[in-house]
């Protein structure tokens, strides 16, 4: 008989179903549908399973001077916010109405985390017109008006490996989580997700399941508790 909670079970399950979808992508001859099926298959889970007070999509965001963010793979949008959608499934997304961005990536070794560290600079260098927010049942310690960064990633280097190069980027270009499905969850340590840890600038959560349920809790905890935020609207005229 298994001493297993429920949730760790499920994602020890759901893990392997990914990890099943993400096998039949290899058919695909073309890097850029395999990519764009990869990035399908996180979306539509995210979709099912996050609160249902944010949207799962793609796009730039941008914010009300004109800087505009690298095209995102995936952005949690308050759904209290308005949109500019396109048919493409490529939405322009007010700074203001954006709670995480995911960027997915088959693997990930040096050359991909330097892309995907101007992405993340790129929306970090937005300004916010927020002058209000309105949370409820808080339980974590993430900031109401901060987005969150995160990388997704089928494989690549190993865990110590890709956090002694997150080490070495700009502040500005690191992700707040980066999770391997195949191998675990880096957990950056500035003391917003998890007790702050002396020591280490990335805490190891070295097991794929665990780093899985630790992932969407924290998705979880920040998507369910945000209700909306007052914007000055003005601000885009």
């Amino acid at each position: 008989m298994t001493n297993q909670k429920t949730l760790q079970e499920y994602c020890e399950s759901a893990l392997s179903t990914l990890n099943s979808q993400y096998d039949a992508t290899k058919v695909l001859r073309h890097a850029s549908t395999a990519g764009s099926a990869r990035e399908q298959i996180i979306k539509d889970f995210l979709s099912a399973h996050l609160p249902e007070l944010i949207t799962v999509i793609s796009g730039q965001i941008f914010d009300a001077n004109e800087n505009f963010s690298r095209q995102q793979d995936i952005v949690l949008v308050l759904k209290s916010m308005p949109r500019l959608p396109f048919a493409s499934g490529s939405d322009l997304i007010f700074q203001e109405g954006a709670v995480a961005t995911i960027e997915i990536k088959t693997t990930l070794n040096r050359d991909t985390l330097e892309i995907v560290g101007e992405n993340i600079a790129s929306v970090r260098k937005l300004e916010s017109s927020v002058v209000a927010t309105a949370q409820f049942g808080i339980t974590h310690s993430w900031p109401s008006d901060r987005i969150l960064t995160a990388v997704v990633t089928y494989g690549g280097s190993s865990l110590k490996s890709l956090g002694s190069m997150l080490t070495g980027m700009g502040n500005d270009a690191r992700p707040d989580l980066l999770l391997d499905l195949s191998k675990g969850l880096l957990v950056q340590n500035h003391g917003l997700l998890l007790t702050e840890n002396g020591g280490v600038e990335y805490i190891l959560i070295d097991d794929p399941a665990e780093g899985f349920k630790v992932f969407l809790t924290f998705l979880t905890e920040i998507t369910g508790t945000l209700s909306s935020r007052g914007v000055q609207w003005r601000n885009y005229w």
